[in-house]
């Protein structure tokens, strides 16, 4: 069955890259197609912490604020709301203090837009980009906030290709970004995203991690497998015009595959 939505035509399309870290392609097919990225690209903000984090110019242990009410960048905008169908409800209420180490523990596990836009705000936009192109994810941005409609409506969007994708997480879990302890950490949050599409059929006991992102009409994962280091395999999907239970089946249907070839 095929959906339709802002960022879709309904014109069912699958892109995908299996590969290892160290940069070897196993497997391709329209891998350098433009994609609407959603929440994949929350990867780039965690890179663009974990990077604050090794330069001492941030702490998990410092004070952040729940919010769910955002500052537009578009001049003269205004502020703005996360939409109701994506606002976290296990954030506290907006004004609690929080840590940062638990706000981006909700951006990657549970995919938490406000804090999404919270993380956003403490490292910059332009860091976040520059987390991309350190990693050779030259086709990809990460342009606004999350719910920043008017910044939309602008021309400011998050885009991505399954290329793009399989080179952040390769460089994540290669330990090409950041320190050997962060990107642990890193790997370790990924390993804890509740929502679990590339790494369903993953036997017991092997180390992994993913990040998802959905919207209607749109459903990706990019995850890693195996231990964190070059020889790690990174699997990266990306669909278009696919209702929910469709896209996510091709994407199981796809990680077991990749994980019987490799």
């Amino acid at each position: 069955m095929v959906a339709t939505g802002t960022h879709s035509d309904g014109v069912p399309v699958v892109a995908y890259r299996i590969a290892r870290a160290s940069g070897e392609v196993l497997a391709a097919r329209q891998d350098g197609l433009d994609f609407y990225a959603a929440s994949t690209v929350k990867l780039a903000v965690l890179v663009a912490a974990a990077r604050e984090l090794d330069a001492g110019t941030a702490s998990l242990d410092e004070t952040c604020v729940a919010t769910r009410t955002f500052t537009s960048q578009v001049d003269g905008a205004g502020e703005f709301t996360i939409e109701p169908d994506d606002v976290d409800t296990g954030l506290p209420p907006d004004g609690t203090p929080m840590p940062l180490g638990d706000v981006i523990e909700r951006m990657i596990v549970v995919s938490s837009n406000e804090a999404t836009n919270i993380v956003t705000e403490r490292v910059g936009l332009p860091a976040v980009n520059l987390a991309l192109a350190d990693a050779g994810a030259t086709s990809s941005v990460f342009g606004r906030k999350y719910s920043d409609l008017a910044a939309e409506r602008a021309g400011a969007s998050h885009r991505t290709t399954a290329a793009d994708l399989c080179l952040l997480m390769s460089a994540v879990v290669a330990g090409r970004l950041a320190s050997p302890e962060r990107t642990m950490w890193m790997c370790a949050l990924l390993g804890r995203q509740t929502d679990r599409q590339l790494t369903a059929a993953v036997p017991h006991g092997l180390p992994y991690g993913s990040k998802s992102g959905w919207v209607d009409g749109i459903r990706h994962d990019v995850a890693f497998v195996g231990e964190p280091g070059p020889d790690a395999l990174v699997i990266a999907v990306c669909t278009r015009g696919y209702d929910e239970p469709s896209a996510e089946e091709t994407l199981k249907s796809l990680g077991t595959l990749a994980l019987t070839l490799a």
